[in-house]
């Protein structure tokens, strides 16, 4: 995730390291708590425990997962490093063995034949009762949800064939199921993708494989309750590049980002692929479609947004071009028309939604910008700001709680955590998320910092 980027805008929390693991039981509460937010708001992020190559990007620090615990009006706390094979590797050498990001040839020659890339920081992710910290090349890895402790990596009881699972999948709120895709499937990199399916139980119900029209970044998709869409971006891999050092992955700006749209019971055989110049995304918000019309929201730029990656030419990019809005992409599947419709001010990154409404018509989105918390209203076109209360607060990811299991869109609680860099410690805000606007309705206070988490999810008990 863009370290300029998180510097210009505040979109990542903060990127040094913490290297310590911690409890704190009965955290400092400030405001009124609210006694329907009962459960585990889990959150993982790199967190280098072994400094990695100078110049290096941060997206390549150690997994470390945290959780809040909310009970009976008190909060705990806790936070463990992801045991990955390459964590353990490193732990007994007491020093850092692995180079750069996804570069193999980078490496102490002692590594290998180790799983060396899956680092396990990406998604905090909970399905059929179970935990994973999930990375975009690799296998999840499993949590023990009460203790954090590491259980090993899971594929499906070995039935996945594809090497890779995205570290951004999508639970349809009505079927339970766990839809996902391997992007680099066979770690060939050529752009071979695999769509995956798994039910409600955790079983693999459907994997399908096809080619890309190019080797490029997908760090997340996107499912309507008719339609599956994978984005393409035009940073690509030239493993001639990568095997002499160089970056994994590089922006391509003769080249469009393609969506890939196929039917949600069909085929992969059936994707159409659209070419939109100028609509480089990294995260998506929701997606719905009406018929033949397909929306997609998500924060959109006209040029690279993965500012720690250069161009193919080896040259930095514009960092002005890579900053985002929250943007709708609508595609018509009968003319093969493409349109962008930004929200009008919203710059801002880290987009979610009441995903009770996953893949569905919906009206609230809720997205981190330059310190503050917002949410947008797709209905009424409003923007609702919670402003953080002075500089330099760093907002990390919103993520929506509803009030309870059949509330209405909308009806809960988002919590936030904020890094105070002044003060050098983070607390996290619990916001009535249809009054934003009034700020925290309570404030859970560390006495120490935390690193930037990317993804996170809320258990309710």
């Amino acid at each position: 995730m863009p370290e300029p980027l998180h510097q210009a805008m505040g979109f990542y929390g903060l990127v040094r390291s913490f290297r310590f693991e911690a409890d704190v039981r009965d955290c400092e509460v400030y405001g009124h708590f609210p006694k329907e937010l009962r459960g585990s708001y889990f959150r993982v992020g790199p967190d280098r425990a072994y400094p990695t190559l100078e110049g290096d990007t941060s997206i390549n620090g150690d997994g470390m997962m945290s959780v809040f615990r909310f009970e009976d009006g008190g909060v705990d706390y806790r936070c463990r490093y992801v045991e990955t094979e390459r964590l353990r590797h490193e732990r007994q050498a007491r020093r850092r063995l692995y180079g750069k990001y996804r570069n193999e040839y980078t490496d102490d020659e002692q590594t290998t034949g180790t799983d060396r890339d899956n680092t396990a920081n990406t998604h905090a992710f909970s399905h059929h009762g179970r935990l994973f910290a999930l990375r975009e090349d690799s296998f999840p890895t499993e949590i023990d949800p009460k203790t954090l402790q590491t259980l090993g990596t899971w594929n499906c009881g070995n039935r996945l064939k594809s090497k890779t699972m995205t570290a951004h999948p999508k639970v349809d709120p009505d079927t339970g199921e766990w839809w996902s895709c391997g992007v680099f499937a066979h770690k060939r990199y050529e752009g071979e993708t695999t769509l995956q399916v798994i039910d409600r139980n955790g079983k693999l119900i459907l994997e399908e494989e096809f080619m890309s029209p190019y080797p490029g970044i997908s760090h997340d998709f996107a499912i309507t309750k008719e339609h599956v869409i994978f984005p393409i971006m035009p940073l690509t891999v030239d493993m001639r590049r990568v095997k002499q050092g160089g970056d994994f992955y590089a922006y391509d700006p003769d080249l469009a980002p393609v969506y890939g749209i196929m039917p949600r019971g069909g085929s992969v055989s059936q994707i159409r692929w659209f070419k939109v110049p100028g609509a480089l995304m990294a995260h998506v918000m929701n997606a719905y479609s009406e018929g033949h019309i397909v929306h997609l929201d998500a924060p959109i730029a006209s040029g690279n947004s993965f500012r720690m990656f250069r161009d193919v030419s080896g040259h930095e990019t514009d960092p002005a071009m890579g900053i985002p809005t929250i943007s709708r992409l609508t595609f018509d599947l009968k003319s093969g028309e493409v349109s962008i419709k930004p929200f009008p001010g919203s710059i801002g990154e880290m987009p979610r939604c009441d995903e009770r409404f996953t893949a569905k018509r919906y009206r609230y989105g809720f997205h981190k910008a330059r310190e503050a918390i917002v949410r947008v209203d797709w209905q009424s076109g409003d923007r609702t700001v919670c402003a953080l209360p002075h500089a330099p607060w760093g907002a990390q990811e919103p993520v929506f709680v509803p009030r309870a299991p059949d509330a209405p869109e909308g009806e809960g609680f988002v919590v936030c955590l904020v890094n105070i860099e002044s003060e050098n410690r983070a607390e996290l805000l619990v916001l009535d998320a249809m009054k934003m606007d009034k700020g925290p309705v309570a404030t859970v206070r560390l006495p120490f910092n935390q690193p930037g988490a990317f993804h996170g999810c809320f258990v309710s008990n």
